[in-house]
């Protein structure tokens, strides 16, 4: 589980070892007509309203994936279909085509408009629109993120389903429809929200668990999960298995070669980047660069903003979001420690 290699997100990282019990999942997402069943029922509330493209209020989409729900509606919904959400390594599992480790459902190759919902700019795609991926799914990657029942922490993985408590951020998987680039859309790409937070391009897929519990040879099912008894765990290539911490470990003089844990530091210099001014109440945490190679698709996308700038440091995406607005900015893509802006000049 997990990533490995250039241009990974450390969030990916390290990559692990993370069996699985045998398991079932939802061919396809939820939809909006079997959404409907379980509000009917009185068992689901209705999906949230007041966003673009929010499907149930919509007239037409009946076999479009249901979104505009939280992680709380979502477990609810899988509950009435007497199954439930998938966990973070599940999810990760069935997309990858297990040991086959795929980039994408569908392979390594990155997605086209023609194999997958994404850069789709009028919401969701039906369900099944397009051929299956790894193990004969549909949509893992793209159309909609799916909800997990696993909190986001550091990783290595937890293997057991996790309570939903407020205030804590779990993770959805898979990309969606709003993405205008294949990296948003990778297996182990890892994104999160609170369990009450949602949005148009969020839904859910359920998963049902084999009993008895079918762990993996070298394992054993014990406290919720599969969990290795002998044997040697397996690590990404570079890493190897502390017996002492119980994990994969990578040396430290590969780790500052890499570049690993190094932060971002706002800075001024001749090249142009400068440091943002952040709004009142705010402390400084960014710095901005001219990045004119951008200029033409903010002008073809954000024509109202046709300037394209970096921001980086901040910590995260969010924590960038306000010195963006600050600055009469829109995002147009991200990392971990920046952000690529479309801005008025």
């Amino acid at each position: 589980m997990g990533a490995y290699g250039e241009g990974r997100n450390e969030e990916e990282r390290p990559a692990h070892e993370a069996p699985v019990a045998t398991f079932d999942l939802d061919t396809t997402e939820v939809t909006v007509e079997d959404y409907r069943r379980c509000r009917d029922a009185g068992a689901c509330t209705v999906s949230h309203v007041g966003r673009q493209f929010c499907n149930e209020q919509a007239t037409g989409r009946d076999k479009h994936p249901i979104n505009c729900i939280d992680l709380t509606q979502a477990a609810a919904y899988c509950a009435f279909a007497g199954k439930r959400l998938p966990s973070e390594r599940e999810w990760e599992y069935a997309a990858s085509g297990g040991d086959e480790k795929r980039e994408f459902s569908h392979g390594n190759e990155p997605p086209t408009e023609s194999n997958a919902c994404y850069h789709h700019p009028f919401g969701s795609c039906e369900v099944a629109s397009f051929p299956a991926g790894a193990f004969g799914l549909r949509d893992m990657t793209g159309n909609v993120w799916e909800w997990t029942q696993s909190e986001f922490r550091p990783y290595p993985s937890s293997g057991s389903l996790d309570p939903i408590r407020a205030g804590r951020y779990y993770v959805y998987r898979g990309g969606s429809w709003s993405r205008r680039f294949p990296k948003w859309l990778r297996n182990a790409l890892r994104n999160r929200y609170h369990p009450d937070e949602w949005s148009a391009s969020i839904g859910v897929r359920c998963a049902r668990s084999v009993e008895p519990a079918q762990c993996p040879a070298e394992t054993e099912w014990r406290e919720a999960s599969c969990v290795r008894v002998s044997g040697t765990p397996r690590c990404e290539p570079g890493y190897a298995y502390d017996d002492a911490k119980q994990r994969c470990l990578l040396d430290a003089s590969i780790r500052r070669e890499a570049g690993f844990g190094k932060s971002v530091a706002a800075k001024d210099d001749a090249s142009g980047t400068t440091s943002v001014t952040p709004p009142p109440g705010l402390t400084p945490c960014c710095s901005r660069a001219r990045t004119p190679e951008f200029d033409a698709d903010c002008q073809k996308n954000w024509p109202a903003t046709p300037a394209s700038y970096r921001f980086e440091g901040g910590g995260s995406f969010p924590e960038r979001q306000p010195f963006l607005r600050a600055q009469g900015c829109v995002p147009r893509d991200m990392g971990r420690t920046w952000t690529s802006a479309c801005c008025q000049g």
